[in-house]
């Protein structure tokens, strides 16, 4: 497979692992909700308020923990320079969630740590790379050359700054 297929799996993958875990916290709130709180009359002493309050905050900090699997599909959809990170860090969060989080991780990791992911999303030495700008009164360009070495581009200066 080409690496923009691997890249399109992936981020279905994040997008179906947030969908999941979404799906079964708003059904095991409605079901608790529901049958527990609703079920009781309100005069016997039930904490019906509490057990509200405790799912809210609990479900607040799911999604929290399930919100980088969108942004990963995002970055990863849009190709943005920073899906790397993004995937990784979803990677990391969605590995405890099984079946679907853990297939999401084991994918990601696979693909961003291996050297596929490096045609599609490091640039050319020299494309799109602007000289560095430099100075206190304003923007003084100083010339260099950029060098790929082990699939980074480094930028070489002719010349230090001066800094003082």
């Amino acid at each position: 497979m080409t690496p923009e297929e691997h890249n399109k799996y992936i981020s279905w993958t994040f997008l179906a692992n947030g969908l999941f875990q979404a799906t079964i916290v708003l059904l095991v709130l409605f079901f608790v909700i529901t049958v527990l709180a609703g079920s009781r009359p309100p005069d016997d002493g039930f904490p019906t308020a509490f057990l509200i309050t405790f799912f809210a905050v609990f479900s607040f900090i799911h999604f929290v923990l399930i919100s980088p699997n969108f942004v990963a599909y995002y970055a990863l959809k849009n190709r943005k320079p920073w899906a790397r990170i993004a995937t990784i860090i979803a990677s990391v969060l969605s590995a405890m969630n099984v079946p679907v989080g853990t297939a999401a991780c084991v994918y990601g990791l696979w693909f961003f740590f291996g050297e596929e992911w490096k045609s599609m999303y490091l640039q050319t030495p020299g494309a799109n790379v602007h000289p560095m700008q430099i100075g206190q009164s304003g923007p003084a360009k100083w010339e260099g050359s950029y060098v790929r070495q082990d699939g980074e581009v480094v930028y070489r200066p002719s010349e230090p700054p001066n800094w003082r």
